[in-house]
């Protein structure tokens, strides 16, 4: 009897030092920033952004609050604008969404990729920036941003390229570089079809919050009107069309 009672007491003191060493593991994995969900804060933010995060919770974003993974971004009536601690500037239009799927800090810099979901998006990400942004929409995805860009999703999809050439990807394929003040409409097979028409700046700063859109010179706009154009040129003595920029 006595054996069987040392070693009934032997098992329960090794069941309750297992539950312990459970409780304490979780404890700490909970608690730790290293094992929580990575967060970015919002520096200041313009008229009403809806949230819904990752774990159901809806809120209305507020200067301080903080953005992870899974978080989605709408706004309703009114456009609206955030700006995030890395300077990183994001304006939707009204009744446009956004997705945060993946936030993650690699060697003390933030890896973020953004995936636009509807309306319109201008976002800007300073030059001198030295975290990594993607954007995703649509089977497109532009690796390592440092752009001045406008997306939008009505009846088409189209890009806007204020600032630096770009390479753009579908379906993580390379599909076209994109040169600076550059429109382009895109179709949901990868095709690019580049537009001649004049894209009217003022036409496009309408769709978001005053300041949202950095003024751009004249010139360059005016240069970029006539950038793409439809023309034939002489090689090895047979005409060549076709839309090219001058």
């Amino acid at each position: 009897m006595a054996i069987i009672y040392a070693m009934n007491l032997f098992f329960e003191k090794q069941f309750i030092s297992f539950f312990l060493f459970i409780f304490i593991f979780i404890f700490i994995f909970f608690n730790n920033p290293a094992f929580s969900a990575l967060k970015t804060t919002v520096t200041e933010v313009n008229n009403d952004v809806f949230v819904l995060d990752v774990y159901g919770k809806r809120f209305n974003l507020k200067n301080s609050d903080e953005i992870k993974t899974g978080d989605f971004l709408k706004t309703n009536n009114l456009p609206a604008s955030f700006i995030l601690n890395n300077k990183t500037k994001v304006c939707l239009s009204a009744n446009s969404s956004l997705k945060i799927i993946n936030l993650d800090l690699i060697k003390e810099r933030y890896d973020i990729t953004f995936q636009f979901r509807s309306g319109d998006l201008y976002l800007s990400i300073p030059n001198n920036s030295i975290d990594t942004h993607n954007i995703k929409f649509f089977n497109y995805i532009i690796k390592n941003s440092r752009n001045d860009l406008v997306l939008s999703k009505s009846s088409e999809l189209e890009l806007i390229n204020y600032r630096n050439s770009f390479n753009l990807f579908f379906k993580d394929k390379k599909n076209k570089r994109v040169p600076p003040f550059s429109y382009l409409k895109l179709s949901k097979n990868g095709n690019v079809v580049n537009s001649s028409k004049i894209i009217n700046s003022d036409d496009i700063k309408k769709k978001f919050l005053v300041g949202c859109i950095n003024r751009i010179s004249k010139d360059k706009h005016k240069n970029n009107s006539r950038a793409l154009q439809y023309g034939c040129i002489t090689q090895s003595g047979k005409l060549v069309c076709g839309n090219r920029y001058k």
